[in-house]
C-alpha cells in the first residue's frame, strides 16, 4: 500500500512540475490611433518559457513555411516598400520567456493605418474586434484569409500549437496541410 501511495504522489508531483512551467501563447494585433502604431504581436501569457518550433502560414489551401513577416512581404510587397517596418521574427528555436511580447511586425507613424488595413485584410486573428473588420469592409469569410500556426513546447517537451484564428492553444503539433 505504501509503495502505491509513493508512486501516486510522485506522479502528482511530476504533473505539478509540468503545470508550473506551462507556456501559453496568444496572437493579437496591437493598434493605437493615439500613439500612431500598429503591430502584430505574440505574447506568452503562461508561467513558463515557450520554445518555438514550427512556424508557418496557411493560405488558399497551401502552407507557407516561415513567419508572418516573410509571408506578408511575399503577399504585400507594396506595403513593405512604402512603410518603415519593425520586425522581430518568429523562428524555430527561439525562446519566449513567460510574460514577454514579440512585436513580430509593425510600424509607428501616421501611416500605421495602412498597415492595419493590410493586416486585417490578409490575416485572420481571433483577438481582432469584429467592429475593426466591419469598419474597413474586411469582415468576409475567414476562410479567405491567412492563418498563422506556431508550434511551441515547454522546457519538459510538452507541445502545443497556436492558430491565429483561435483564442486557445491546442495540445500537440499543428497539423500539416499540403
Amino acid at each position: 500500500g505504501s509503495l502505491a501511495i509513493i508512486l501516486y504522489q510522485t506522479k502528482l508531483m511530476r504533473e505539478q512540475q509540468r503545470a508550473s512551467v506551462m507556456p501559453y501563447l496568444m496572437m493579437a494585433i496591437q493598434s493605437s490611433t493615439n500613439d500612431h502604431r500598429t503591430y502584430l504581436t505574440v505574447r506568452n501569457a503562461g508561467i513558463g518559457p515557450a520554445l518555438l518550433g514550427d512556424v508557418r502560414v496557411h493560405y488558399k489551401g497551401k502552407d507557407f513555411a516561415g513567419d508572418p513577416y516573410d509571408f506578408f512581404v511575399q503577399e504585400r510587397p507594396d506595403i513593405v516598400k512604402t512603410l518603415p517596418m519593425g520586425v522581430d521574427k518568429l523562428i524555430p528555436g527561439r525562446l519566449v520567456p513567460a510574460g514577454e511580447w514579440i512585436m513580430t511586425m509593425g510600424t509607428d507613424g501616421e501611416q500605421h493605418i495602412q498597415l492595419l488595413d493590410a493586416m486585417l485584410r490578409l490575416f485572420v486573428i481571433a483577438e481582432v474586434p469584429k467592429s475593426w473588420l466591419t469598419s474597413i469592409g474586411a469582415d468576409g469569410p475567414a476562410s479567405d484569409k491567412a492563418v498563422v500556426y506556431v508550434t511551441y513546447s515547454s522546457i519538459y517537451g510538452d507541445t502545443w500549437h497556436l492558430r491565429s484564428d483561435s483564442f486557445v492553444p491546442v495540445p500537440g503539433p499543428a497539423p500539416r496541410i499540403r
